[in-house]
């Protein structure tokens, strides 16, 4: 098999969900190394199936240095990091591949499947102030 079909091939297993079939798709030639976004996968399945954390983050950082502007590179890289338990820095990972495509479906997803909250309205105010809980439900009625 060419190594072009190899790491398309590696990559939709990964898309859905195949951690393991992937890995071994990846692993013939180290096809994946020749492309960012499947590098970013590789990582993935990494993580998910072998639990290494600290390669998976080096070789999606590599990643996305190689393609800095791809927003599923982030999104692999999130994913990495909330296996990880790092949900604040796998935020981050999100919102910087919505800069590049602010409707990029998966990216959304897991930013709304972490169930992230608004900034409080008053911001010098603490998040359980009553002023801004009475202000928030507010405007929350008012958007609807």
């Amino acid at each position: 098999m060419e190594t072009s079909d190899l790491i398309e091939k590696g990559m939709g297993l990964a898309r859905d969900g195949r951690y393991r079939e992937a890995l071994g798709v990846f692993d013939e030639d180290l096809c994946f190394t020749q492309h960012p976004t499947a590098m970013s996968y590789y990582a993935l399945c990494l993580a998910t199936e072998e639990g290494n954390y600290d390669k998976a983050i080096s070789l999606c950082l590599m990643a996305a240095e190689r393609e800095f502007y791809n927003p599923e590179i982030y999104l692999n890289l999130g994913r990495i990091f909330i296996l990880n338990g790092q949900k604040s820095v796998a935020v981050r990972a999100f919102r910087k591949g919505l800069k590049f495509d602010n409707d990029n479906r998966a990216l959304l997803q897991e930013m709304k499947g972490l169930g992230l909250r608004r900034k409080p309205v008053i911001g010098f105010l603490p998040r359980q102030s009553s002023v801004n809980r009475f202000l928030g439900m507010l405007a929350v009625r008012l958007a609807h």
